[in-house]
């Protein structure tokens, strides 16, 4: 069997108290298999990614995120520091549904224009949608630029339980390699720092390139880092807000992937800045 590992960064939001404030992070990103290539039985991707983001004013975010390899038995690709983000995003409301506009270079060497929408109609269901129009680009031991050419679109239907902080997440559509998948995710929330959640997932590409079915499934670990050092009203010192722990059963890195458009954005926070599980506000 085939195992795939990925612990990092995951993603989380913290709303500016004040226009102009700027926070510095830093976090690691770490990736290993057991597939037998490069002459290694175990392979080993570390990277350090430091980030900044600015709020030059409300509810306005510009994220600036780089990679740089530690340790690197993945080939010739990685071994080349590269921005792994720079985006501009804008969030708004219409009544309850919030709006989130991005545009810039996204992960997974993505560039382009994004928007989401999170309607929470109650507080225990909320429906979630995500529209893309990307293009691939790389910048590490060449520059290339694809067209922007590529719609991406997801829908997803979130049920909270408040009693037990219990959350399922069935989410479906069209992911950035073209193919098509529908994902069913539990997640059960501790308090304000962990998030653990299992998930089965079915793509009509996934799994495809070594032969296996397309069904799959994981688990995920979330871990907050409440830490922070501020600087006056404007600075904010700190790690990476979330640490994130996915176990997948498939080493399949192009079936249902998609693109971040915040370096910190996660299962446990949400895709908006005052958005989390349970949909409070």
């Amino acid at each position: 069997m085939l195992l795939s590992t990925f612990v990092g960064p995951a993603h989380a939001q913290t709303p500016s108290d004040f226009p102009g404030r700027v926070e510095v992070f830093a976090g690691v990103e770490v990736n290993y298999r057991n597939i037998m290539a490069n002459r290694h039985v175990y392979e080993l991707l570390l990277y350090a990614t430091p980030a900044v983001k600015w709020h030059p004013g409300k509810d306005w975010m510009l994220s600036v995120q780089g990679a740089i390899p530690l340790v690197n038995h993945y080939g010739e690709y990685y071994r080349y520091p590269r921005l792994n983000m720079a985006v501009l995003s804008k969030e708004l409301s219409l009544g309850p549904v919030l709006f989130k506009f991005s545009g810039g270079i996204f992960s997974r060497q993505r560039y382009g224009l994004d928007a989401k929408l999170q309607w929470p109609v109650t507080r225990w269901f909320a429906l979630e949608g995500q529209l893309g129009f990307t293009g691939y680009y790389e910048m590490t031991n060449r520059w290339a630029f694809s067209s922007m050419d590529r719609l991406t679109g997801l829908l997803s239907a979130r049920f909270y339980i408040p009693a037990s902080q219990t959350e399922f997440r069935l989410t479906g559509g069209r992911y950035i390699y073209a193919d098509y998948g529908i994902q069913l995710e539990w997640f059960q929330h501790f308090s304000r720092f962990c998030t653990v959640g299992a998930f089965v997932q079915y793509g009509n590409r996934y799994g495809s390139f070594i032969g296996y079915s397309a069904f799959g499934g994981g688990a995920k670990i979330i871990l907050a880092i409440p830490w922070k050092w501020n600087v006056g009203k404007r600075f904010t010192l700190r790690p990476a807000s979330n640490f994130r722990l996915t176990h997948d059963i498939k080493a399949d890195e192009y079936g249902l992937r998609m693109y971040a458009t915040d370096p910190e954005e996660n299962e446990r926070t949400g895709h908006f800045a005052n958005s989390k599980w349970g949909f409070g506000r």
